[in-house]
């Protein structure tokens, strides 16, 4: 599928800094799906978001690169953008959490003729089929490596 990625291309993930405008390269287990609307995910973890969801981006947060039920300062809606109806997370430092190498990676919907700022974008309908052939006792997982197709 047609994707992508961050404005300043691909990085090893252990050199992404925050609003490097990088997409990490590596290999990611799929665990979480997070969408506005219910679901039903074959053995993955779903959260349904909320108006009061929000993800820490802030390096000086304590809850920095976590979804959080409410607003604090250096903290992005998840409500507010239609990028955001339904995301995979890429689990790029995730767990723990640094702070200052990287937040709110997703593989997400996007329609711009434009590179995202670090995440993974991808027309909504490739994210729908992708997301209901997912299944957990499989181990899916999201490669994300440079190849002639990414120029």
């Amino acid at each position: 599928m047609p994707v992508r990625l961050g404005r300043s291309g691909l990085i090893l993930g252990a050199e992404k800094r925050e609003g490097d405008g990088h997409t990490p390269a590596g290999i990611f287990p799929i665990k979480r799906i997070v969408g506005k609307q219910k679901r039903k995910i074959r053995n993955l973890e779903y959260i349904e978001i909320r108006k009061n969801s929000h993800w820490s981006d802030s390096p000086s947060s304590k809850n920095y690169n976590q979804l959080i039920k409410h607003k604090e300062k250096g903290a992005v809606s998840l409500w507010d953008s239609e990028i955001y109806e339904l995301f995979v997370v890429i689990e790029h430092n995730t767990n723990p959490a640094k702070a200052g190498f990287g937040s709110m990676i997703f593989l997400h919907p996007w329609n711009e003729d434009k590179p995202t700022s670090g995440c993974v974008g991808v027309e909504l309908k490739w994210l729908e089929e992708l997301v209901s052939q997912l299944d957990g006792n499989k181990f899916p997982f999201l490669v994300i490596v440079e190849t002639e197709e990414n120029f």
